[in-house]
């Protein structure tokens, strides 16, 4: 089965270039490579496999947080190996275990990163979602929506799991504008189109000023393109100003570094402020001074006090939200967003859109296709033994 990995330095030098592909990723110099691996091991008649499940994987998708693991292993020089590399995935049900009751074989099946109280495997099915073959519980395994192709599959459950629950944290009452930080990310994408179905009016907050007809054209009603000079508080001001508004009613933030520091001072008294993640999570980014503009810590938690706002935490979400977002992709108010499907094997092309380009919206899927018996060179054979 094939897989897409980062390469150790030592490995990748005793590779020939046609085997890998490289790209330099924050100064640091990263080889990547699909590689043949042994086949996963599955028994259906073995007791430990008896709720588990056999994928034959047919696309995957690599996520933002993954740079960290990745330029971890290429920044050791005396490294050797490979590490597997991908965060979501989507392909068919081969071998199911004796106890498993809600998948059958032929089932087109993405992973279910639900985290539920007394869960016994909550958080990723996997960090490894390119292999082709993977064993997984039963319970970390979505079935897909006929409707859903799998390239969408495998752009799907992370983003919509972790947007619907963002969405369901806040207060069912009084949530009417709500603005989302980094509106061309992921997983804004995601929960611009969960507001909009739930009637609320979005105020998309971007740097980024070509995104914006982008971002109309999905419904989004406001836009603020902030400048990265420090003049975001007098642009908010005139935007919230312009609308007849006091503050946005809560704030929807996948990076809570950047803006939660900024925005605090515009949301409005009894509001919501809801974040699931940080930008700055690898100590290899460059500075960057709009990341640390905004209030101290102090000052943040004084006006979150003063103003009795809500502050919420959101790691990926449950079953149930994932059910939501699908319910809502098969009534047609939930579009996915796909940047490139590289569907010739193309690796540099995944990972330039993937990693290197600053106008991409939405996922970059890798679509393996059909399987295929692939020899694996010999060169590669020896290196990776």
């Amino acid at each position: 089965m094939k897989s897409f990995v980062v390469l150790a330095p030592q490995t990748a030098a005793s590779l020939a270039p046609a085997l890998r592909q490289r790209a330099t990723l924050h100064g640091t110099q990263v080889d990547f490579a699909l590689v043949e691996q042994r086949d996963a091991d599955f028994d259906a008649q073995d007791p430990k496999h008896a709720h588990s499940v056999l994928v034959q994987v047919r696309a995957f998708s690599c996520n933002y947080r993954e740079k960290a693991r990745f330029l971890d292993i290429a920044q050791k020089p005396a490294g050797k190996g490979y590490l597997v590399l991908g965060s979501e995935f989507a392909g068919t049900v081969l071998k199911t275990g004796p106890a498993v009751h809600h998948l059958r074989v032929g089932d087109r099946v993405c992973g279910n990163g639900s985290v539920e109280p007394g869960q016994d495997q909550p958080g990723l099915t996997t960090q490894r979602a390119s292999s082709e073959r993977q064993v997984h519980h039963q319970d970390k395994l979505f079935r897909l929506p006929d409707s859903m192709s799998l390239v969408e599959g495998a752009a799907f459950s992370i983003g919509a799991q972790t947007a619907y629950s963002m969405v369901r944290r806040l207060p069912a009452e009084g949530m009417q504008h709500v603005a989302i930080t980094a509106a061309a990310s992921n997983t804004s994408l995601f929960a611009i189109r969960a507001l909009l179905a739930r009637g609320c009016q979005v105020h998309a907050l971007t740097t980024s000023a070509s995104l914006e007809p982008h971002l109309r054209k999905l419904g989004v009603q406001h836009c603020c393109v902030l400048g990265r000079d420090g003049s975001y508080p007098h642009l908010l001001q005139n935007h919230l100003a312009n609308l007849g508004l006091s503050g946005f009613d809560a704030v929807l933030d996948p990076f809570s570094d950047i803006y939660l520091r900024k925005l605090l001072p515009f949301v409005r008294r009894f509001g919501s402020y809801v974040t699931c993640g940080v930008y700055q999570q690898f100590a290899e980014q460059q500075p960057d001074a709009f990341v640390h503009e905004g209030l101290t810590v102090a000052e943040v938690f004084s006006l979150l006090i003063r103003k009795s706002i809500s502050l919420v935490g959101n790691n990926l979400g449950t079953t149930a939200d994932l059910e939501q977002a699908v319910a809502d992709y098969a009534a047609g108010r939930l579009h996915i967003n796909l940047d490139t499907v590289v569907t010739d094997g193309d690796l540099g092309r995944f990972i330039e859109r993937s990693y290197l380009a600053p106008d991409r919206l939405g996922k970059v899927v890798f679509d393996y296709g059909e399987p295929a018996a692939t020899p694996r060179p010999a060169q590669q054979e020896a290196a990776l033994a």
